[in-house]
């Protein structure tokens, strides 16, 4: 399911450069908690999923259920760090409006790219240049 996305997403916006991109989501925060005698209930905000396309002018983000993207360009961004967590990876982005923090999926069944993509991405530094 993740792959056909990723091709309708490659063919609206016409993506070229394929190994650029990545899966993730955002962090959902906790809304709500509700705590009883015998539980405490959490509620969490809704889980957005996302593919990320890295290239040496900056990020651009695409909803995988919306008709259109965010560009962060690099000459925006103060901070960017990916952290690795087992087959997670947390990425956080840092600019003057605000901090962006996002989950990415270092591994998903069926989806061999994504191994493929983060390996190439993160031997080419996301393409970030820290100025």
């Amino acid at each position: 399911m993740i792959t056909k996305q990723l091709e309708t997403v490659i063919e609206q916006y016409k993506i070229t450069k394929t190994k650029n991109i990545l899966y993730g989501t955002n962090i959902p925060m906790p809304n709500m908690v509700i705590p009883t005698g015998i539980k405490t209930y959490i509620r969490f905000d809704e889980t957005e999923k996302y593919f990320f396309y890295f290239d040496e002018q900056g990020i651009t983000i695409y909803p995988i259920n919306g008709e259109s993207s965010a560009n962060i360009p690099w000459t925006q961004v103060e901070n960017f760090q990916v952290k690795h967590i087992s087959i997670l990876g947390k990425m956080t982005i840092q600019t003057k409006e605000g901090t962006y923090q996002f989950q990415l999926n270092r591994f998903v069944l069926g989806c061999p790219w994504i191994k493929i993509n983060t390996r190439y991405l993160e031997e080419n530094h996301y393409f970030y240049q820290k100025k």
